[in-house]
């Protein structure tokens, strides 16, 4: 066991840790995990930047405030707390919510409690079929953006009206839905 004691906002992942793992694997695959208790306000960057790495890292448990870990885990796509990084997590991952800590058992004691959440970080090829990882995400933020609006008016600037209304009919979705209450993966296939 190797631990790394570094700033993972500023440190190059790749560069590091493939070549250490490629020395330990001797032809079997070795995976890195990350467990840490992360400051809040890194904690959605943290994660952008983890999850996409399955040729790197199996596992990452967190530490987060227990209201991100919760929404991270559990959020459901027809709630309002259903957000673009749900999407993002639940695609490069399997997030579980592990438990919660109190706000007491920190020093100095923070106006929050911290919650534990674990994500099995999935390899490419689990991945939703998509054509472009970049361009998927481009259009799951667009749809969230334009909230209450009607779907085909939040994606006519990557997509044409006719292939929107396609897909939304393909799913079985009227051509007026309003972002976002369709779930933004069902228009990738």
């Amino acid at each position: 066991m190797q631990v790394i004691e570094e700033d993972i906002t500023k440190f190059h992942v790749h560069s590091h840790f493939l070549p250490i793992l490629e020395e330990k694997s001797r032809g079997t695959k070795k995976y890195a995990k990350v467990v840490s208790n992360l400051p809040f306000n890194v904690s959605t960057e943290v994660v952008k930047q983890i999850l996409p790495m399955g040729d790197v890292f199996s596992v990452m448990v967190l530490m987060l405030q227990d209201e991100a870990a919760l929404r991270l885990a559990n959020a459901s796509i027809q709630t309002p707390e259903y957000r673009p990084i749900n999407v993002f997590v639940n695609f490069y991952s399997e997030p579980e919510y592990k438990f919660k800590v109190e706000r007491a058992n920190f020093f100095p004691q923070p106006t929050v409690d911290g919650g534990v959440i674990r994500f099995k970080i999935k390899d490419a090829g689990e991945y939703p079929p998509v054509s472009s990882n970049k361009s998927f995400f481009s259009m799951v933020n667009s749809a969230f953006n334009g909230k209450r609006k009607m779907l085909r008016k939040s994606l006519q600037h990557l997509y044409s009206s006719a292939d929107i209304e396609a897909a939304l009919t393909n799913i079985g979705l009227p051509p007026t839905v309003s972002s976002p209450s369709v779930h933004p993966s069902s228009l990738a296939h």
